[in-house]
């Protein structure tokens, strides 16, 4: 632009600045098309060169400064404006979505992030902040209070994860292994176990379950109360239930994905946790495969002559010694200890 140009823009009035700022960055007052160009035109009677750019923005710049109008926000309109004023009609200039195409692009991407939210707010489970987890020993007898006042008691090799608070309506926990459940009644809130493929609900009982992941199957055996028992499968998109009362046991078996409701016929299925045994003409095969998943020890048979022997007794929380005593006395046997280990055999 030359001096005389400068000179002659100089004229414009701040009346004449401050709407084509406004213009440019308030979207309610707009210029339409002939009046943004008619605007234009008048400062720039020639073609525009990097000089008019330059003068523009000093002008455009104090206008902001002193209405308090962003700079860079109105140049970058300027600029987006000044190009394409020849192509204007007598529609108002948008910022932004003028084009269809970009329309449809702003729709989709709305579309997803609102499929991908709703996905997450009705699918995604409940978050009930910090998790705990508790893995019982192969010697020690674990007992964990939840912290709705429920004590579950576990079995070696048995791990349990449980929130530090059961927020929303149910109350749910995951195991792998046995434990053994006192769950605290609730009526308003459904305890709800996940074991394996199994989803147990109860609302305050007492019961046993098994889960063991090498044993391909879950048990579950009700003490008191009523406990419910779900297989919920993917592959077939069935759904297995089984309401257990006391004296009940449900099984359900991987290899069939079935499910089986019987009369509990062991007595000692929690004998791991009170160390009380009842056997009634027992052959001694079974007896010693009790002692060992209570007391965490290894015992063998030296003749499996011996298996033949059946045993009717009742332990209620005795030493381990104190029972091989008893077998010591009841059969020709004798008991030796090798390293930590138990081997039964014919009395000489």
């Amino acid at each position: 632009m030359s001096l005389g140009c400068m000179k002659t823009n100089q004229h414009i009035d701040d009346k004449t600045w401050e709407l084509l700022a406004k213009s440019i960055y308030d979207e309610s007052n707009e210029l339409t098309a002939e009046e943004l160009k008619s605007a234009v035109e008048g400062m720039f009677p020639s073609e525009s060169e990097g000089g008019q750019l330059l003068t523009l923005t000093e002008k455009v710049d104090l206008c902001f400064n002193l209405k308090k109008y962003p700079a860079e926000q109105a140049w970058e309109k300027v600029e987006q404006r000044i190009g394409r004023v020849e192509g204007l009609k007598n529609t108002k200039i948008r910022k932004f979505i003028s084009n269809r195409l970009y329309r449809m692009a702003a729709a989709i991407l709305v579309g997803a992030l609102l499929l991908v939210s709703g996905y997450e707010f009705f699918y995604r489970p409940a978050s009930s902040g910090t998790m705990l987890q508790v893995v019982a020993t192969d010697k020690v007898l674990n007992t964990v209070a939840l912290p709705d006042g429920t004590f579950v008691s576990l079995n070696s090799d048995t791990k349990i994860s449980y929130p530090k608070k059961f927020n929303g309506k149910t109350r749910e926990v995951s195991i792998e292994g046995e434990a053994f459940f006192e769950v605290k009644p609730d009526k308003n809130k459904p305890f709800i176990i996940h074991a394996g493929k199994a989803q147990i609900r109860v609302l305050g009982t007492s019961f046993s379950v098994s889960a063991y992941p090498a044993t391909k199957q879950v048990e579950v055996i009700v003490q008191t109360g009523k406990v419910q028992v779900v297989n919920k499968t993917s592959e077939k998109q069935q759904t297995d239930e089984l309401i257990l009362t006391p004296g009940d046991k449900g099984t359900l078996v991987y290899a069939s994905n079935t499910m089986q409701k019987t009369t509990n016929q062991d007595p000692n299925f929690i004998a791991w946790k009170t160390r009380n045994l009842t056997f009634k003409a027992t052959s001694l095969h079974e007896v010693i495969e009790n002692l060992e998943k209570v007391y965490k020890v290894n015992i063998s048979l030296a003749d499996p002559k011996l298996n033949e022997l059946l045993l009717t007794a009742q332990f209620n929380d005795y030493s381990l010694d104190f029972i091989l005593k008893v077998i010591e006395n009841t059969f020709p046997i004798e008991v030796q200890e090798i390293d930590g280990q138990y081997v039964l055999k014919a009395r000489s």
